[in-house]
């Protein structure tokens, strides 16, 4: 019997990911929009330097 070996599940896995900063992102937008409850330690300071630099209402990407 051979045994194939896949290599770390860990490593393969972590490559599929999205980007920690999309994760975040989408988790406070889940956050803004109700749909999770609110966790002031992480939604408050990011809604504070989101009213900082807000985002501009043109057309187009920065």
């Amino acid at each position: 019997m051979k045994i194939h070996h896949e290599g770390d599940y860990r490593a393969r896995r972590a490559a599929e990911y999205p980007p920690v900063a999309e994760q975040l992102d989408a988790l406070w937008h889940a956050m803004d929009a109700g749909v999770l409850p609110r966790v002031p330690a992480f939604y408050d300071p990011i809604a504070a330097v989101k009213a900082r630099f807000q985002k501009p209402t043109g057309k187009g990407k920065p």
